[in-house]
């Protein structure tokens, strides 16, 4: 589940960026920063194209849905983060290149998207906090980001403590 997180982010990350769905200013995962990225973090240019999109998208997230006991894919709870750093830092060389395109991060989101869904704007609750220990909440958020990408409307599904 770990590596599907991971790859919805760069997915979720390269798609709202700002040459394609312009969700969010960054252009982090561009084939372009590599020059910028290179000289300063080297060999580690897959984790700092991954920080990059990671705190790009989770301010965008903050900002529309708000922080507090809410959770969404950039902001999840501390122990699931810390596997997500510790499995990207072992497979470094493993993950990542394929969804520099547009296209592949498209390819990959609508994988993790198990059924067609109606875009939805804006923050959309898809549980509670205890749902994310479900594993279908990966195919759900998955879903709804898909459709919002295909429809040009931003969506932004959460977990809070309330439903």
């Amino acid at each position: 589940m770990i590596e599907a997180i991971l790859a919805m982010r760069f997915a979720v990350g390269l798609l709202g960026e700002r040459e394609q769905a312009g969700w969010w200013p960054s252009s982090f995962m561009s084939p372009t920063s590599s020059a910028f990225l290179m000289p300063v973090f080297g060999a580690n240019i897959l984790h700092a194209r991954y920080q990059g999109i990671v705190e790009a998208s989770k301010r965008v997230h903050d900002e529309r849905i708000g922080v507090g006991r809410v959770f969404h894919l950039f902001r999840l709870p501390e122990a699931t983060e810390q596997r997500l750093f510790d499995a990207l830092s072992s497979n470094e060389g493993k993950m990542g290149t394929p969804l520099l395109s547009p296209e592949a991060a498209s390819v990959a989101l609508s994988v993790l998207a198990v059924a067609s869904t109606e875009a939805k704007e804006g923050p959309i609750s898809i549980g509670s906090v205890e749902d994310l220990g479900r594993k279908d909440w990966l195919s759900i958020a998955a879903s709804l980001y898909a459709a919002a990408f295909a429809a040009e409307v931003q969506c932004f599904p959460y977990f809070s403590d309330k439903q």
